[in-house]
């Protein structure tokens, strides 16, 4: 049985939308200059794949969509975001 893990930069992602609310994902690797913006696009991906996040239409400015957390995430990923920044918090 594999451990399902989050990508690497996943809690910072989810820490910054916390803080901020929905952002573009221009926004997010703008706000997060100490990652690359490769590893934020693909960090977003998996999120949005897993349900953690979700997109939105961004009226301000068609082009872009907004991306914030998933108000209706299930309870897996809820305990697994919980692991995740427990293990951080021990490592740290």
């Amino acid at each position: 049985m594999q451990r399902e893990r989050l990508p690497k930069g996943s809690l910072d992602v989810i820490e910054l939308l916390e803080e901020k609310g929905a952002l573009t994902q221009k926004d997010i690797i703008d706000s997060l200059k100490q990652t690359k913006p490769r590893a934020v696009r693909y960090t977003v991906r998996q999120l949005l794949d897993r349900a953690v996040l979700v997109n939105r239409a961004n009226f301000e400015d068609m082009r872009s969509s907004l991306i914030g957390l998933n108000p209706e995430m299930d309870i897996s990923n809820k305990d697994l975001i919980a692991r995740q920044k427990s293990v951080q918090t021990v490592t740290a």
